[in-house]
């Protein structure tokens, strides 16, 4: 069975052994500004001169880079060279005569900065372009016990330069202009330069992994921020494969709610008020996650209801969230690992648990509540074994305020 993942791990940048494909690329030259008679006739000739920069007509002036009044003219005969794992690509640096700068004096020297980065990123781009060539396939074994029974993470990776080497190589030539020198250029893409970029991972799942438990809750109603939130901390718990005995919190999975994490803002629960805040609608998910597990079976170590009641689920079924306040934790008290699948699709979120089909030996269980009041409920989970009850436990009880704000942004 496959499923979709979103959720990339970081990989190690010297194991995509694919990246060898590529030692027949072996140079990469942007179309040089000059004649190589020109260029070569520069060489000679600034070989022979001792060039002096023309003094600033002001504190700071903007020009190009190939302004041969304040900026070595020699620059147009050098070349930068990056190197990555035996391949190289070179672009002659008068390529880069028409790029603004900004320049500065800065007793007796001149400072450069230069105040458009395009060039140099189309650079990098076009190696982007064939490191991106290269495709790492993966096979990671999360569990296999050696009898047929397996879970395998298979992903695709590649190499991408990332977006601050060309500020990188911005630095490198300011540098050598406020020291007065004029050399090529050459550098390894190391880490700091470079990302793995992962396509989405799938899990590869033996069959006697099987349904265990699952709920589905509705978000139809919900505007687009808290549609989005559902959908964005949804997908960070889809495929998450739990180890015996490991405790999962929900909250934190989801990940904080901030704009960073691709959270919006949308209706939320605060202080007994409806009112809105950053990722309105996550407790949908830890709700739908809380019966999904119960009802697989699985132990729930931390649960609290939502202050007041939600629309998408019955009192007693609730499971709300928030950081440093709430959380819903839950323990994989199996022997083997369990998966949980969410999905979002024609806005109904649907949390699955699948699990060892020998763990669970024919018991099943459901979640459910008794509303004891206008606002109380409690909640049971009964037992069943090959279909038939085999016993109810109360589990808690709930208590909740009236509603302040109509609405099901909650």
């Amino acid at each position: 069975m496959k499923t979709s993942r979103s959720r990339i791990r970081p990989a190690i940048l010297a194991t995509l052994p694919a990246l060898a494909a590529l030692t027949a690329l072996t140079a990469l030259t942007c179309p040089p500004a000059v004649s190589t008679v020109h260029a070569a006739a520069n060489s000679a000739y600034f070989a022979k001169q001792e060039w002096v920069p023309t003094p600033l007509p002001a504190a700071s002036y903007d020009t190009v880079f190939g302004d041969e009044l304040y900026i070595n003219p020699a620059f147009r005969t050098r070349k930068v060279t990056v190197t990555y794992n035996g391949m190289s690509w070179v672009t002659g640096m008068d390529a880069f005569l028409s790029i603004p700068v900004r320049l500065t004096g800065i007793e007796g020297r001149i400072a450069c900065t230069f105040t458009d980065l395009s060039v140099f990123q189309g650079f990098f781009n076009a190696i982007s372009a064939q490191l991106s060539a290269a495709t790492s396939q993966t096979n990671l074994p999360l569990y296999d016990n050696g009898s047929g029974t397996y879970i395998y993470l298979t992903s695709e990776s590649h190499l991408e330069v990332r977006p601050e080497a060309a500020q990188y190589l911005a630095n490198l030539l300011s540098n050598m202009v406020l020291s007065g020198g004029c050399e090529d250029i050459a550098f390894e893409l190391g880490d700091t330069l470079l990302s793995v970029v992962g396509n989405d991972r799938q899990l590869s799942v033996s069959p006697d992994f099987v349904l265990a438990g699952e709920c589905t809750t509705s978000f139809r109603t919900s505007g687009s921020n808290r549609s989005n939130n559902i959908q964005v901390g949804a997908a960070r718990m889809n495929n998450l494969v739990v180890m015996p005995g490991q405790t999962v919190s929900v909250s934190d999975t989801i990940l904080p709610r901030t704009s960073a994490n691709g959270y919006k803002s949308a209706g939320v629960y605060l202080n007994g008020v409806h009112t809105t805040g950053m990722g309105g609608g996550v407790c949908q998910i830890s709700s739908t996650v809380y019966n999904a597990v119960m009802n697989a079976g699985m132990t729930v170590v931390e649960r609290k209801p939502h202050s007041m009641p939600v629309s998408y689920l019955p009192k007693g079924l609730d499971a709300a969230i928030a950081a440093g306040s709430k959380d819903m934790k839950f323990r994989n008290d199996y022997a083997a690992p369990v998966i949980l699948l969410t999905n979002t699709d024609n806005k109904r979120l649907t949390v699955q648990v699948l699990a060892l089909q020998s763990e669970l030996g024919g018991r099943t269980h459901k979640l459910w509540a008794a509303q004891t009041g206008s606002l109380t409920a409690d909640t049971y989970l009964t037992t069943y074994q090959d279909g038939q009850e085999m016993g109810t436990v109360l589990i808690g009880h709930s208590r909740y305020n009236p509603l302040v704000e109509e609405g099901d942004e909650n």
